[in-house]
């Protein structure tokens, strides 16, 4: 017997659906299913994106928790433009980047990093959280600004190499100093304008589109006003628009046009303003401290020593330790060319250069010979050779060249290991990718947030960048500094005061011994011994510092300071004046100035120094209180009460403050009005002998001769031996008929004024 086949009759022609699992009751009584929610794609474009910024915040993290350091007083803490908030912008676009801070023959034009933070201050005052939170966030844009130009740059058929090396990026140790440091802001923000800019261009590119164009330049021009790095995209831009992605001329050429205007008009703002305030002396010594390399022994000394830094940068990339804050002489002593390093560094960049060519040759399109100019290109600026920079290495100045080394680690990880599964994006989770991604991303992770921890106040970072670079004369000088300036002010123990004291003059005579002719290392130890009392010590130090910089703003003001505590008035005023034309934002040497010109009487030189301090900060205490005793001792009344006013306001506590308001009214003869602050002076101290006095003199020009008496007898019930009311109170007898007592208190007074006789 034959089997029976199990078919589908061909006469059941509905189709087959599969199953949707369980199903559920519906309101009607029937069956609805339960539709199972797709799984998330984690490598999909939105995802990789939030996965990169995800990981760049968490390791930056811990820097939220840090204050402010190094460069970070200049552009924020005490930036005089910065902290007037919305109000400073119109003027942070219109000057010199340092103009809020301090006048400099040669600034530069970068205002869009301070206007970012004249915002913050406005919304959230005076936060290093807050500053450090947009640092970290800004970084995380620049990852993923980096991830999307590369995942374009490989036409989307690389996403995972192109998700590789900006994860490279993210970690990588060598950044810690941009984001960690607030100042940096300037640096990430030029990095995330750069890249953006280039995938507004990449999407005009391909689809013609010319509100991308135009949105690209303004991005583009975004970027030069952050910081001037990014002119090296005139470079790079016309390479990437004209070889690499060649499909359009005429737009290459247009991307390329706005390219150079966003450039021109930069350079057209940047010399109008810059020239406005005589800011732009490119002729301007650079500061050896600054930059040894000015003070090389020979140019083949320079060259070649030019050519070790180089090298410096390209061993940070593959190995990013020691990272350091500074790199002042003589951390880098001055070599020839018979320096192996030297010689390694030359052989290292003439392979490079010889790789790009060559492969460049080979493949007009090649990725490496890219990744190659990406690098030379960025860190030529930075290299000292066509024009010594303000510093003689930085690892800031590896910010974008690290972008090259990133981008050739990622080749090279898909060259030797991924191989032809790069275009793949799951690749990322074979087990080959992470074997070689964990480790480094692991390393370098932790790397990252370990650094970041030597970042988090200024004693920490120079002490342990002491320790690695024990020949760096400035390190020793800023830790002095840091021990001196801001953990000396939080001790309250005098002995262990005088320990910090005794510990930075050590660091600083270490800075000298390495260099003697530290200008800023004298001026340090000056002050250190003028708070020790050691003021002939002083005073040579101050003047060593002065001979070497006779415009340093903080040596003339120590110097002034000193001479005041001499008392040698008259001499300190010199000092004081050419303090303020080295800066004239040093908010404290205005009030040196001013008390100078008050303790010689010449007030109408004390009160507009008075006038300038008190335009940094109106609610200076001591500037309100100084100012508005200057203008009384002129008997400027008015303008002394509109000061003593600001004092009752910021102190309405201070029994003090309504005396000296009240005596205002009572010389101006504004009786009733000093009534009241007299008044109010007693509540607040009702043993305050000078407010009786005041108050029952009053009362007797105001002709209230019992209420006067009163009063007086009250001041001689808390000082019996103060007299000097007594007259007063004859006078007020006298006033009231009552002769006898007024003759009685006559007997007295004459014991204190021998000419006092009744009227």
């Amino acid at each position: 017997m034959a089997k029976k086949q199990n078919t589908i009759s061909a006469t059941n022609t509905s189709p087959v659906k599969p199953s949707a699992g369980t199903t559920r009751p519906n309101n009607t009584g029937g069956a609805k299913p339960i539709v199972a929610k797709p799984p998330v794609n984690w490598f999909s474009m939105p995802y990789l994106c939030l996965i990169l910024g995800v990981i760049s915040f968490l390791l930056y993290m811990n820097t939220l928790s840090h204050g402010y350091i190094l460069d970070d007083v200049m552009v924020l803490k005490d930036n005089v433009l910065v902290k007037q908030g919305f109000k400073g912008i119109p003027e942070l676009f219109g000057t010199p980047h340092m103009r809020g801070y301090l006048i400099i023959p040669n600034d530069l034009y970068r205002p869009l990093s301070l206007v970012m933070f004249a915002i913050e201050y406005q919304l959230f005052g005076l936060s290093p959280v807050v500053n450090h939170f947009f640092n970290v966030l800004t970084f995380a844009g620049c990852v993923i600004m980096l991830f999307l130009f590369l995942n374009q740059f490989f036409d989307g058929k690389k996403t995972a190499i192109a998700f590789i090396a900006a994860l490279i990026f993210a970690v990588h140790p060598i950044h810690t100093e941009v984001v960690a440091n607030i100042k940096s802001r300037d640096e990430l923000m030029c990095y995330f304008f750069a890249f953006w800019s280039l995938n507004l261009f990449m999407k005009y590119m391909k689809s013609g589109k010319m509100p991308q164009l135009i949105l690209g330049c303004f991005v583009l021009f975004l970027s030069y006003i952050s910081k001037e790095t990014v002119i090296t995209f005139l470079a790079v831009i016309p390479v990437l628009f004209f070889i690499y992605f060649n499909e359009n001329k005429q737009r290459a050429f247009f991307i390329s046009g706005a390219t150079v205007a966003a450039t021109a008009v930069f350079l057209v703002i940047r010399t109008v303003v810059l020239a406005k305030y005589n800011a732009n002396q490119p002729g301007a010594t650079t500061d050896f401290m600054d930059n040894a390399l000015v003070g090389a022994p020979s140019a083949a000394s320079k060259i070649a020593t030019e050519f070790l830094v180089l090298g410096k940068y390209l061993k940070l990339m593959f190995i990013p330790y020691p990272l350091l804050a500074n790199y002042s002489f003589n951390s880098i002593p001055f070599v020839g060319f018979g320096d192996i390093g030297a010689i390694l560094s030359i052989l290292a960049y003439g392979a490079m250069a010889f790789l790009g060519i060559t492969r460049f040759i080979k493949d007009k399109k090649d990725p490496w010979a890219f990744a190659v100019l990406v690098y030379l290109a960025s860190l030529s600026l930075f290299s000292n050779f066509p024009f010594l920079m303000g510093a003689e290495m930085a690892e800031r100045f590896a910010f974008f060249a690290s972008t090259g080394f990133c981008l050739a680690v990622a080749l090279a990880i898909e060259q030797w290991i991924i191989k032809a599964e790069a275009g793949n994006i799951f690749s990322l989770k074979a087990t080959k990718t992470l074997t070689v991604l964990i480790p480094v991303v692991l390393i370098f992770g932790g790397m990252s947030v370990a650094r970041n921890n030597d970042w988090k106040d200024e004693y920490t970072l120079y002490k342990t960048d002491m320790e690695k670079s024990p020949q760096d004369s400035r390190l020793y000088q800023y830790l002095a500094t840091a021990i001196a300036e801001n953990m000396y002010p939080e001790e309250p123990d005098s002995n262990k005061r005088k320990e910090m004291d005794k510990e930075s003059i050590g660091y600083l005579q270490k800075a000298l011994a390495i260099y003697p002719d530290f200008a800023e290392a004298h001026v340090e130890l000056g002050r250190l011994y003028e708070r020790a009392h050691m003021y002939d010590s002083a005073v040579a130090q101050n003047n060593r510092a002065l001979q070497l910089k006779p415009f340093n703003a903080t040596a003339n003001n120590n110097m002034g300071s000193v001479m005041i505590t001499l008392g040698r008035y008259q001499e300190s005023i010199p000092y004081l004046k050419k303090s303020i034309q080295g800066n004239p934002n040093f908010k404290f040497v205005y009030l040196n100035l001013a008390r100078a010109y008050k303790q010689i009487k010449q007030y109408d030189s004390a009160a507009p120094a008075y006038i300038q301090l008190l335009a940094f900060d109106p609610n200076y205490l001591d500037g309100q209180k100084e100012l508005a005793t200057v203008y009384f001792m002129q008997q400027k009344y008015d303008s002394a009460g509109v000061h003593f006013k600001v004092v009752c306001d910021l102190t309405p506590n201070d029994a003090d403050a309504f005396n000296n308001l009240g005596a205002v009214y009572l010389n101006s003869k504004n009786f009733m009005k000093a009534i009241d602050q007299f008044k109010k002076t007693i509540a607040l101290n009702a043993n305050y002998v000078n407010a009786y006095s005041n108050l029952g003199r009053c009362y007797y020009f105001t002709q209230q001769y019992q209420a006067a008496i009163d009063i007086f007898n009250k001041e001689l019930k808390i000082d019996p031996k103060n007299g000097r009311d007594v007259p007063y109170i004859a006078l007020s007898y006298q006033k009231l008929g009552n002769m006898e007592l007024a003759r009685q208190y006559e007997a007295v007074a004459k014991t204190i004024y021998s000419d006092f006789k009744l009227e």
